[in-house]
C-alpha cells in the first residue's frame, strides 16, 4: 500500500474510534433505542431522530449535525 494509502487508513481508524467513543458516552435516556447507531424521540410532537456517533438528527425533514440536546432546549421553548 502505498504511504497515502496507508495515511487514510489511518485517518479511517482514528474517525471510526472517535464515532464508537461518542456513541458509547452518549446516555440514551429518553430516547428509544432502535439500534446502537440510531435512536430516536418525540419533540413537540415532531420525530427527533438522532445518530450519536455521527452527531447528526433531523427533525421535521431537515438532517442536521451538531448538539442535539441543545437544540432541544431551544425547542422546548416553542
Amino acid at each position: 500500500m502505498s504511504d497515502l494509502g496507508e495515511d487514510f487508513k489511518a485517518m479511517k481508524d482514528h474517525y471510526q474510534k472517535v464515532r464508537h467513543e461518542r456513541a458509547r458516552t452518549e446516555d440514551p435516556t429518553g430516547w428509544t433505542q432502535h439500534t446502537q447507531w440510531h435512536w430516536s424521540r418525540k419533540l413537540n410532537g415532531v420525530r427527533l431522530d438522532y445518530w450519536p456517533s455521527r452527531q447528526r438528527f433531523r427533525y421535521g425533514g431537515r438532517t442536521m449535525s451538531g448538539d442535539v440536546h441543545g437544540f432541544m432546549r431551544n425547542r422546548t421553548h416553542e
